[in-house]
């Protein structure tokens, strides 16, 4: 009976331990989430950025910026936002593949969203909507 009750403490231990590499650290996401828009929010061109995280519905990104902006810039913000984020998780691929990230760029002059796009589940390609 002994090595029964054990050998269950053993296997729920490892189990437990097993599950957890499979989850983001929820606490290290919001806390990187808040460092790359500190990071965003302090760029000449960007006005203010927000972010919104769940485990079910992915990401969704939002950068103001005061007027319209090239393609390049835009994509250099884009690029700069997602590095900043990353800069902050542990483990990447596990990121990647549990995260779509849904972002746009808004022009606070005229309130148009002036660039969208996503990355998808799993991928590193941003797919963009100009």
């Amino acid at each position: 009976m002994r090595y029964l009750i054990v050998s269950i403490i053993l296997f729920s231990l490892i189990t437990v331990g097993c599950n957890n590499n499979n989850e983001i650290d929820f606490n290290q996401l919001v806390d990187s989430l808040v460092n790359a828009e500190k990071t965003m929010n302090s760029k000449e061109l960007v006005t203010t950025t927000a972010t919104s995280s769940s485990s079910s519905d992915g990401m969704i990104i939002r950068i103001m910026v005061e007027d319209r902006l090239t393609n390049e810039q835009a994509k250099e913000l884009v690029f700069d936002f997602f590095d900043e984020i990353e800069r902050g998780i542990t483990d990447l691929n596990l990121f990647r593949k549990s995260y779509q990230i849904n972002f746009d760029i808004k022009s606070e002059k005229d309130g148009d969203i002036i660039y969208k796009g996503q990355r998808n589940k799993g991928e590193e390609q941003i797919w963009w909507q100009f």
